[in-house]
């Protein structure tokens, strides 16, 4: 679901796991990180800006990770294209659309949890919860862009 469409780049929420609430992908359609232009890193810059300051009026948010992790499509065989994992995290217990929201390994790597069905952080939010949470911020990014 895309969240906003700009120059270079697209948001988009990901609506298939909101494992950390807020989760995004920021991309674009370049394949390589060098080939991205002055112009480029600065619309990313803006657009990251602008997911932190969603999440933390949004969600609560207290830090993020932001990460280019390309190595799927290499594995895949399929064309690569610049992507950043955008992962809002929480110190504290947060109330999100009645859940209660705990990051079991806040200060930790997400991914280092990823592959363990036993300690993966767990997707509380149905696919309703999910959509009202795009609309959310949205909304918040559509008032700001």
């Amino acid at each position: 679901m895309i969240l906003y469409q700009g120059k270079t780049f697209e948001i988009v929420f990901c609506e298939w796991c909101q494992e950390f609430p807020g989760q995004c992908i920021i991309s674009c359609s370049k394949e390589a990180l060098s080939d991205l232009s002055n112009e480029d890193w600065i619309e990313l810059g803006k657009l990251e800006r602008e997911l932190e300051r969603v999440c933390k009026k949004v969600f609560k948010a207290t830090m993020f990770n932001f990460a280019c992790l390309m190595n799927n499509a290499y594995r895949d065989h399929k064309t690569p294209h610049v992507h950043f994992q955008f992962i809002p995290r929480y110190q504290d217990r947060v109330v999100i659309l009645g859940h209660t929201y705990i990051d079991r390994h806040f200060g930790y790597n997400m991914w280092k949890w990823a592959l363990s069905k036993f300690k993966a952080q767990k997707d509380i939010f149905t696919k309703e919860e999910k959509l009202q949470m795009y609309n959310m911020m949205k909304a918040e990014i559509e008032n700001d862009l």
